[in-house]
């Protein structure tokens, strides 16, 4: 399964130079428990954003117009990919494989129409940021879970399909 895993500001403010623009520890471990053993995919502006190193425990995919320029971080934990079409064939409703897509904004874009689960945080307090979510038609999803947490809330929506929620 592809699913996209983002938090983001009720303005939609995911980032800010390349980085979170807070600082909340049970947000994060949201994110880690949930990506934990599990692959992910970053574009390369996330992966140098997070100091070019990828994240423990889970298969990190980059996904990037140029693979060559990070030949020397990669290793059996960390690859670099060109074409998109690659992982879509690999994850996408697959149920025994979930591939979580943690950013940034076009990387979000390109694999949001091939995405079977959105899983969205949102930070409760303002925060400033350069780089927005893109706008999302969501009609062809349905919430359905939300937990709410102190200082966050995570909405969980799955696609619809045939008006029946997928898997």
């Amino acid at each position: 399964m592809i699913k996209l895993i983002w938090a983001q500001t009720c303005d939609g403010v995911i980032g800010k130079e390349n980085k979170l623009p807070w600082s909340i520890k049970s947000e994060m471990d949201y994110f880690r428990k949930t990506t934990l053993n599990q692959a992910v995919l970053m574009g390369s502006a996330t992966f140098v954003g997070m100091g070019s190193k990828a994240l423990k425990n889970r298969l990190n995919y980059v996904l990037t117009r140029e693979p060559s320029r990070f030949e020397k971080n990669a290793n059996e934990n960390l690859v670099f990919i060109k074409d998109p079409q690659i992982l879509i064939d690999k994850y996408l409703h697959n149920p025994d494989q979930d591939l979580y897509v943690i950013g940034g904004a076009q990387v979000f874009q390109i694999f949001f129409d091939n995405c079977d689960e959105l899983l969205r945080s949102i930070i409760k307090k303002p925060y400033l940021g350069d780089v927005y979510m893109p706008q999302f038609n969501y009609n062809k999803f349905s919430k359905v879970r939300q937990n709410d947490y102190e200082e966050f809330t995570v909405e969980i929506y799955k696609r619809v399909q045939n008006g029946k929620t997928s898997y």
